[in-house]
């Protein structure tokens, strides 16, 4: 290592000022830093440990950077609290075995915040002074031109030091340390060959604009040979909501909620709490972290109100300087409000011989196939699920998460490639003796609680709903609309308000309330809930809101009879 100049980096203080209310963040922020807090306590339990001397050592390599252009040309680049504290834990927790524990870290910062500066110092750690052997370093875009930006700001910082001028030489734009094999390059899709790459560490600024995930699979599909490679992926807020990107944003929000388990994902997200406020300055701190450092309020006053004026300029201003998604709809329900609601212990076994709705929504291959069951009593609402997917769906890579929930017995897989129906008729209308229909060998909610009906979409469900009628069930048809679904939406958002929605422990539940959002229409102001992505499942949400509708309006009604075949035919309700 070559000489520095001594200083204490403090980063800590800025955790502790954000847990203490000092620095105004959102949500998102919050709850990364108290991640890393509650990790300190119990990481240990799961292998992690926290490094001050790695964090530190990190830190230290920053003191060999100079700016190289604007005011501050020339001097030595001193990270602010904010960044130290991110740094100090990308590269301070590590795992048991003694290698990194980070792999790939996502932030979401506004521009002007710093992000070229201190990626650039980032790599330039990754490939000289991380200790990797024939490091290879990349800044990586989905264009070369664009690759290129934040690394030619790493090749002028080297010009800029001396300490690190002596060391590393620049050939055509890429940095290599003389008699060694480390390099670090650009790269963009349009290279001319990505075969081959061994990379210990990845750069990639930018991703809201990557119209798919290859550069980013092609970087991951090289780590194979080192031991502990890391991916700093950093961006904006965006308006492609199919890109990965927005897939990435989703994933890290879910990581920071606890509802995915991921030690090897850091998630930092600075954005605003509520978009619909984006014309106030309290909301500005929250998402730049970096105010009155690089990023000055006034300059974001005149931004403002140039949009306020030119409504065509808002898209601008809110990805860009505040970092907000420009996505339709808003999230439905806080998850925390939700997890409000659940009680551990509750056993559906608890309810038998009682009232019960259940709402179907039936999926035959890539959607998850849902029951919700719900009772009433004391004037609170109870609520359970069932879960099926199909084999192949379950298998697949980007659903591993399924195989952890079924393992757990939250997800029940049936054989094939289309989830078995007959799996869950049979938990509906019990099994029955193949040689005697009218047998029940094995109870299923028909006889086990008092079913008042079930009620399913009818779309995927026709031959289905005719054949657990003849087995005696009382099946209701659902609109899938909003005319429908406003109400028990509505409904459904004051009983998690009000605490009178109990509902088991489910994390298959929790995932897909995380993925519900809410639309509702400027015109007549009817809502209804839908999903971001194909990959984001709400069938457990549309199978509570059907029971829930259900339920609600029996309350001003007397249970029906049957005195003319009431339940011959299906009830057709929203239709």
């Amino acid at each position: 290592m070559v000489e520095k100049t001594e200083r204490t980096f403090d980063w800590d203080l800025y955790g502790r000022q954000v847990m203490a209310g000092e620095i105004p963040v959102c949500k998102w922020t919050r709850l990364a830093v108290e991640r890393h807090y509650r990790d300190l306590q119990d990481g240990h339990k799961r292998g992690l440990w926290f490094s001050e001397d790695h964090a530190q050592h990190a830190l230290e390599f920053f003191l060999f950077l100079r700016h190289s252009k604007g005011e501050w040309a020339g001097h030595q680049f001193v990270p602010s609290l904010w960044q130290q504290f991110w740094v100090a834990l990308a590269f301070g927790w590590m795992r048991a075995d003694g290698t990194r524990r980070f792999r790939r870290v996502w932030e979401e910062v506004p521009r002007k915040n710093g992000k070229s500066t201190k990626l650039s110092g980032v790599g330039l750690y990754l490939f000289f002074a991380d200790g990797e052997g024939g490091a290879e370093v990349y800044t990586a875009a989905t264009k070369m031109d664009q690759a290129k930006i934040t690394h030619d700001e790493a090749v002028r910082m080297v010009g800029s030091s001396p300490g690190l001028r002596r060391k590393i030489a620049d050939r055509r734009g890429e940095l290599f340390i003389r008699g060694k094999a480390d390099t670090f390059k650009p790269l963009g899709r349009d290279s001319k060959s990505l075969d081959g790459l061994n990379p210990h560490g990845a750069i990639l600024d930018e991703v809201h604009a990557h119209p798919d995930a290859g550069i980013i699979d092609v970087i991951r599909s090289g780590t194979g040979a080192r031991r502990q490679w890391l991916m700093w992926m950093i961006t904006t807020a965006g308006v492609n909501l199919r890109g990965p990107g927005f897939e990435l944003h989703g994933y890290a929000e879910k990581v920071l909620e606890g509802v995915f388990d991921d030690d090897e994902f850091l998630a930092i997200i600075y954005t605003v709490d509520d978009p619909d406020k984006w014309q106030e300055p309290n909301e500005w701190i929250k998402a730049n972290p970096n105010l009155g450092v690089s990023v000055y309020e006034q300059g974001l006053r005149d931004a403002c109100n140039s949009a306020i004026r030119l409504p065509s300029e808002q898209p601008e201003f809110k990805t860009k300087r505040l970092n907000i998604w420009l996505s339709g709809g808003a999230k439905w329900l806080p998850l925390a409000d939700w997890r409000r609601c659940e009680r551990k212990g509750l056993r559906l076994e608890d309810f038998r011989g009682k009232r019960c709705w259940i709402g179907l929504d039936l999926a035959e291959r890539r959607d998850i196939a849902a029951l919700c069951l719900v009772f009433r009593e004391d004037g609170k609402y109870f609520a359970f699920w069932r879960f099926y997917q199909n084999e192949h769906q379950a298998n697949l890579p980007e659903n591993k998460h399924y195989l952890k929930w079924a393992a757990a017995g939250y997800l029940h897989i049936t054989p094939g490639n289309a989830t078995d129906f007959d799996v869950i008729g049979d938990a509906i209308a019990g099994q029955r003796d193949p040689n005697d229909p009218d047998k029940v060998i094995k109870p299923g909610f028909l006889q086990e609680f008092a079913v008042e009906e079930v009620d399913y979409d009818p779309k995927f469900a026709p031959y289905f709903a005719k054949k657990l009628m003849e087995k005696g069930v009382p099946m209701v048809e659902i609109g899938q609309n909003p005319t429908t679904f406003t109400a028990p939406i509505i409904e459904t958002e004051n009983l998690v308000l009000t605490g009178d929605l109990v509902h088991e422990e489910n994390p298959v539940m929790d995932w897909m309330i995380s993925n519900a959002k809410k639309l509702t229409s400027k015109f007549n102001g009817l809502s209804q809930i839908a999903k971001d992505r194909e990959s984001e499942k709400i069938d457990g949400v549309l199978a509570l809101l059907m029971a829930v509708a259900r339920a609600t309006a029996s309350e001003f009604e007397e249970p029906p009879g049957d005195p003319d075949g009431f339940y011959s035919n299906p009830i057709m309700v929203g239709v």
